[in-house]
C-alpha cells in the first residue's frame, strides 16, 4: 500500500490495519499479515526522542538544584522550560508543522538550553541582592543589565540556521522543522527571561541567605566600590580559588597558550580530521531485511518455489526471527524477514544477517548460477555502494563489471557483491532475406509490421465506458501462434494479392537477447554494487576508488559512481558553506550589537576551540562526519559564543566604571563562572541522552547531540582561559600601536 505523498504515514498505516482487520474478520482460514509498516519505525522514533526530551529536561533541572541548592531559585529557571516547549506547540499547530523525529529532536536539543539565559538573568538579579538593592529594583536593573548578552546569545544560536536555505531542498526539508522547533523555543525562552524571571524573583519569597540586610538603591551600588563583588575578589570557595590559580596562570603565560592552542587546532584540522570517514546520514537498526533469491533468467517457478523452502527452513530455525513470507516469481524471488523488537534479541540486524551469510551460502550451491543476497531497508540512508559503469555493447560492459566485481572482492567490509544486470533472455531473431523479399516486391517494414500485428496486434478501436477507456486489440488467437513452427508458416499479403509464409524471406536466426536495457543520460549503462557493511559510506567509496584506479577502459567506456555518493559529497560541501556563512552571520550580529569590529573577535576565538573537540569526539567514538555532524558543527557556532558574550559584556561594564585589564579579567571570570558553568551544564546534560541513546533509530539524532556536546565541552573549559587571553593580547597590541603613535 503506498501513501499520497502529503498524506500522514502513521494515520494511513493506522486505517489501512483496521479496514485489514474488518476484511479479516470476513474471511475464513486466510490470514493478512503485514510484512512491513514503516508506522512502526515512525512512532518507535517519536516515542525515544519523547524520552530523551523528558530525560534531558529532568537532568537540567537536576544541575539547577545543585547548583543553586534552592526551590525557589530552581522553580523560577525551571519554569522556563515547560512555558517554552507549550508556547513552541502552539505556534507549530498554527504553522501546520507536524509532530515528528525532527521537530522533537529540536525541542529535545534546546532542552538545556532553554534555561540558559533564565540563569544569566537570575545570577544578576541575586548578584544586586547581594549587594544589597531592593527586590523591586534589583529585578528590575538585575535583568536590563544583561539584555545584551542574553540578547546576543539568542540571536547569535538562532541565525546559524539561516543558510539552511542555501542548501538542497532534501536538507531543507530534514531539518527545517528542527531548525524552526528550536528557533521558536529560544525566543520564547529568551521573552520568559525577561518577563517572568524578575517578576517571579521580586515576588516570591524566599530567596538567597546572603542577601544584604541594608537596602541601597541602584546609584547607590552603582557609585560605590562594592560593584566589584567581594566574592570575585576573595572567595572562600575551593572551586573559585582554583579557577583563579588557572586564569592567572593562562594570563600570565597567555602567548604560550595562544600558540599552543592554534596549533592543537592546525594539528587536529590536519591529521585527526581526515581520518574521520565520511556519510551522509546514519544508518538506523531495522526490524526488517529481504533476501533476493535470484536464479538464471528463464528458472523455472517450481525451482524458485524449492529455492526459497530452502531459505525459509534456514531462516525460520533463527530465534530473533518474528516472521517470514515469501513473494515466488520464475527466477527472481524475495523473502521478506521480520526480527523481534531490538531489545528483546542480543544480536543486531547485521550481526543476524551475518549468522544467516554461510548458512543462505550452502543453499545457494544447491542451484545453478543462483545468486543469494541481503538487503535492509533505509528511510534516509542507503547501505548500497553503487557504481554505474557506461558503454554501448553489454558484452564488453559485462566483462567491464566482472573485472570490477573481482576487485571490490578485496576490499574487506564489503558484502553482496553482484552486478545489477540480468543475462539476456533466448530469443529467435528474425533476418529478412532483402532479396527474396524484394523479389516479392516487399520490404523489410512490410514484413516487421505484418508480423507485428498478428504476434502482437493492432489497436482496432476503442471502447468507452464511463469512467474509462478500453483500447480494442485485434491480432491472431492464441491457438494460431502458440508454437515456433506456426511462427513459421505465418502469412505475407503480396501487394498483387496473393499470400506466402513467413519462412519463405525470413531466416530465424537463435540469438541471445537483453533482458533488460538500462539508459542514464542517454547512454548504455549496467550498474555493480556493494553493501557496506560496518563501513561508512565514504571511506567505501575511498577504498573501492583506490582499487580501481589503474583498471584500464575501452575507448568510450567509464565509470562513475551512483547518485548516492555524489549526494553526499553534494550535501557535505553546501553544509561546509553554510558553515562558513553561519561564522560570517554571527560576526555581523556580534558586531552590531557590540558596536566593535575586534570584540567579535575576542569572542568568536571559542569557534575553532570547539571544532578541535568535536573531532577529538568524533574519532574516539568512531562516528562519521555525515549530515548530522554538520547540523550539528552549526548550530554548535551559534552556541559556543555565548559563554564568550557573558564574559565580554561583564568586561565591557567594569571597564565602564575604570577597571580595566588584567583585573577587569579576573574579577569577570570570577563573577561569570556560576553561570558560564551553570549554562553549560544545563546544556550538555539536556543532550546527553540522546548522545548515549542506543536505540534502533539513535544515528539520526547522537551525532548531532555529540557532536554539540564535544564542542561545547571542549569550547567552555579553553574559554574559560583562553577568551581572557585573546582579550588581553589584543590590549596588548592597542596599547602597542598606541604608544608608537604618541612616540611618532
Amino acid at each position: 500500500v503506498q501513501k499520497e505523498s502529503t498524506a500522514n504515514t502513521v494515520n494511513v498505516a493506522k486505517n489501512v490495519l483496521e479496514e485489514v482487520d474488518n476484511i479479516t474478520s470476513q474471511l475464513k482460514d486466510i490470514r493478512i499479515i503485514p510484512t512491513y509498516n514503516q508506522a512502526e519505525y515512525i512512532k518507535r522514533a517519536i516515542d525515544e526522542v519523547k524520552k530523551s526530551l523528558i530525560y534531558g529536561a529532568m537532568l537540567a533541572i537536576l544541575i539547577l538544584f545543585l547548583f543553586l541548592r534552592e526551590i525557589k531559585s530552581t522553580f523560577i529557571i525551571g519554569i522556563g522550560i515547560p512555558i517554552s516547549v507549550i508556547a513552541t506547540f502552539n505556534l507549530m499547530f498554527a504553522q501546520k508543522i507536524t509532530l515528528n523525529v525532527m521537530t522533537l529532536s529540536g525541542l529535545a536539543l534546546g532542552t538545556g538550553m532553554l534555561v540558559d539565559n533564565a540563569i544569566v538573568v537570575l545570577e544578576n538579579i541575586y548578584k544586586m541582592r547581594e549587594r544589597g538593592v531592593n527586590k523591586i529594583l534589583a529585578a528590575a536593573f538585575g535583568s536590563e543589565e544583561m539584555h545584551l548578552a542574553i540578547v546576543a546569545s539568542t540571536i547569535t544560536t538562532i541565525v546559524v540556521f539561516l543558510p539552511i536555505i542555501f542548501v538542497n531542498k532534501e536538507i531543507r526539508i530534514l531539518y527545517s522543522g528542527l531548525a524552526m522547533t528550536v528557533t521558536y523555543s529560544l525566543i520564547i525562552s529568551l521573552f520568559v527571561a525577561l518577563t517572568l524571571v524578575p517578576m517571579l524573583a521580586a515576588r516570591l519569597p524566599g530567596g538567597r541567605k546572603k542577601e544584604n540586610k541594608i537596602e541601597k538603591t541602584i546609584q547607590e551600588v552603582i557609585d560605590s566600590e562594592d560593584v566589584i563583588p567581594v566574592r570575585a575578589l576573595k572567595h572562600p570557595g575551593i572551586f573559585y580559588r582554583f579557577y583563579r590559580s588557572f586564569l592567572s596562570t593562562f594570563i600570565r603565560y597567555r602567548y604560550f597558550f595562544l600558540l599552543a592552542a592554534f596549533l592543537a587546532f592546525v594539528i587536529t584540522i590536519a591529521l585527526v580530521v581526515p581520518k574521520i570517514p565520511k556519510e551522509f546520514i546514519g544508518t538506523t537498526e531495522q526490524e526488517d531485511f529481504t533476501i533476493y533469491v535470484e536464479l538464471p533468467t528463464g528458472a523455472k517457478l517450481g525451482i524458485s518455489d524449492k529455492a526459497v523452502e530452502k531459505i525459509e527452513e534456514v531462516v525460520s530455525a533463527m530465534p530473533e526471527i518474528k516472521t517470514v513470507s515469501s513473494r515466488i516469481e520464475p527466477w527472481s524471488s524475495k523473502v521478506f524477514v521480520k526480527l523481534v523488537p531490538l531489545n528483546e534479541r542480543t544480536q543486531t540486524t547485521k550481526e543476524v544477517i551475518n549468522s544467516l551469510r554461510p548458512k543462505v551460502q550452502e543453499v545457494e550451491k544447491l542451484f545453478k548460477e543462483a545468486f543469494i543476497y541481503f538487503e535492509e531497508p533505509q528511510e534516509i540512508e542507503t547501505n548500497e555502494l553503487i557504481l554505474e559503469i557506461y558503454g554501448y555493447d553489454y558484452d564488453v560492459l559485462n566483462q567491464l563489471a566482472v573485472e570490477m566485481l573481482t576487485r571490490m572482492q578485496r576490499v574487506e567490509g564489503l558484502t553482496d557483491l553482484k552486478i545489477r544486470w540480468r543475462k539476456g533472455r533466448p530469443e529467435w531473431q528474425l533476418v529478412v532475406d532483402k532479396q527474396k523479399a524484394a523479389g516479392f516486391g516487399l520490404t523489410v517494414k512490410d514484413v516487421a509490421d505484418t508480423v507485428h500485428a498478428q504476434m502482437r496486434g493492432l489497436r482496432a478501436t476503442l471502447y468507452h465506458t464511463e469512467s474509462k477507456e478500453v483500447e480494442v486489440v485485434a491480432r491472431l488467437r492464441k491457438d494460431d501462434r502458440k508454437t515456433f513452427d506456426m511462427v513459421r508458416k505465418l502469412s505475407l499479403a503480396l501487394p498483387n494479392g496473393r499470400q506466402i509464409t513467413l519462412d519463405q524471406v525470413v531466416n530465424f536466426v537463435p540469438e541471445t537477447g537483453p533482458s533488460k536495457i538500462w539508459r542514464k543520460n542517454k547512454n548504455r549503462m549496467i550498474q555493480v554494487s556493494a553493501n557496506r557493511g560496518y563501513l561508512a559510506f565514504g571511506a567505501a567509496a575511498e577504498k573501492v576508488k583506490a582499487q580501481l584506479k589503474d583498471m584500464k577502459f575501452p575507448l568510450d567506456y567509464y565509470w562513475k559512481f551512483g547518485e548516492n555518493y555524489w549526494r553526499m559529497v553534494r550535501n557535505q560541501r553546501e553544509l561546509s558553506f553554510a558553515i562558513f556563512l553561519t561564522i560570517i552571520l554571527i560576526y555581523l550580529v556580534l558586531a552590531s550589537l557590540f558596536e566593535s569590529f575586534t570584540q567579535p573577535f575576542i569572542i568568536m576565538a571559542t569557534v575553532p576551540l570547539a571544532a578541535i573537540g568535536v573531532a577529538l569526539a568524533l574519532d574516539i567514538f568512531k562516528k562519521s562526519i555525515n549530515v548530522g555532524v554538520l547540523m550539528g558543527g552549526m548550530m554548535l557556532g551559534g552556541i559556543v559564543v555565548n559563554n564568550a558574550i557573558i564574559l565580554i559584556d561583564e568586561i565591557n561594564r567594569l571597564t565602564v566604571k575604570g577597571i580595566v585589564g588584567i583585573k577587569a579579567v579576573l574579577i569577570s571570570g570570577e563573577s561569570r563562572l556560576r553561570p558560564i558553568m551553570m549554562t553549560t551544564l544545563t546544556t550538555v546534560l539536556g543532550l546527553l541522552p540522546m548522545a548515549i541513546d542506543r536505540s534502533a533509530e539513535a544515528n539520526l539524532w547522537s551525532p548531532l547531540a555529540i557532536t554539540v556536546i564535544a564542542g561545547l565541552s571542549t569550547s567552555t573549559v579553553l574559554t574559560l582561559g583562553l577568551v581572557p587571553c585573546v582579550y588581553l593580547v589584543f590590549l596588548d597590541v592597542k596599547r602597542m600601536f598606541k604608544k608608537r603613535y604618541v612616540l611618532n
